[in-house]
């Protein structure tokens, strides 16, 4: 008789390991704040000024911070594979922080390039260039403010309505010329090189209205560059059918503006919404990783 069986011992190779339910409060505690920690992360870096101010560095902090989901992967994969692993023998929070880091990686990319291309981008891009202040259409020249943010013009400077044309191609893409008053008597300007522009707010047939940005506003007198490259054409036909329509000379450095009454308080707006943007997804990435951390609990003590 072997010895083994001569005092009832039991061989602990065919034992079976039961499948039990732990309640791991630090794995707990990781599966919230760690895939948290690592959404902040990412929509931080993507959407501040790190992403303008060093591009390259900013998208090697993204591509790091998904080594560690990664990292994860494997150690998950290592233990599946170990025959002398028994962590596929009973829940593992391994597996699980693996999921949600991956899914944070990927939310916070996704929250990041969106928060950055919907209002931090154009905020940087504004807030980089100029401000022009006391600016009168008669004496200046658009090409004389290729590099600036706002321009603040002298008072009584307004948009002409009765100028309003439009270019239809399935939003319609709205212009007027801005201009500053001269004396009584004094011939209307040779060229019109400051328009103000939007989309779907004016109309150009009688009577004619004009409602892009503020020009309702008494106090409104300045213009906030217009950055998107992708509707200028569709502005500069506009303004070709108003130099057939109304027999005027758009100049040849045309500036787009939207009228404001403000326009540092304009481009600070932007950084406003940006930044409330951020904080929004922060608290409620929070709620979300917790869902999560509360679902897999569920999981394991049913399952």
């Amino acid at each position: 008789m072997h010895p083994s069986e001569a005092y009832g011992s039991v061989d602990f190779n065919q034992q079976k390991t039961p499948r039990r339910w732990r309640l791991n409060r630090l794995a707990m505690l990781e599966a919230v704040f760690v895939p948290w920690a690592l959404f902040v992360g990412l929509a931080w870096i993507l959407s501040f000024s790190v992403h303008f101010e060093h591009t390259w560095a900013a998208w090697a902090l993204v591509a790091a911070g998904l080594v560690f989901p990664l990292g994860l992967w494997y150690v998950v994969k290592h233990q599946s594979e170990d025959p002398r692993s028994l962590s596929h023998l009973e829940p593992n929070w391994f597996f699980f922080l693996a999921a949600v880091c991956s899914i944070a990686w990927f939310a916070g990319l996704g929250f990041g390039l969106y928060n950055w291309f919907s209002t931090m981008a154009p905020y940087y891009d504004k807030a980089s260039l100029a401000l022009i202040s006391n600016v009168s259409t008669r004496s200046s020249k658009g090409g004389q403010f290729i590099d600036i943010a706002a321009l603040e013009f002298t008072p009584f400077t307004e948009v002409n309505e009765s100028l309003t044309m439009a270019y239809k191609d399935g939003h319609s893409y709205c212009v007027a010329p801005i201009v500053t008053p001269g004396p009584p008597g004094v011939a209307p300007p040779a060229f019109y090189e400051f328009w103000a522009v939007g989309m779907d707010c004016c109309n150009p047939f009688e009577p004619k209205v004009f409602m892009c940005g503020e020009p309702n506003d008494d106090e409104a007198r300045g213009g906030v560059r217009w950055t998107d490259p992708s509707q200028m054409p569709q502005f500069r036909k506009a303004i070709q059918q108003a130099q057939e329509e109304y027999q005027i000379k758009a100049g040849e450095d045309v500036l787009f503006l939207q009228w404001t009454g403000d326009p540092m308080k304009k481009i600070h707006e932007q950084f406003l919404t940006g930044r409330a943007n951020f904080r929004f997804a922060v608290w409620a990435y929070l709620g979300l990783s917790v869902l999560f951390m509360l679902l897999e609990v569920a999981h394991q003590k049913f399952a």
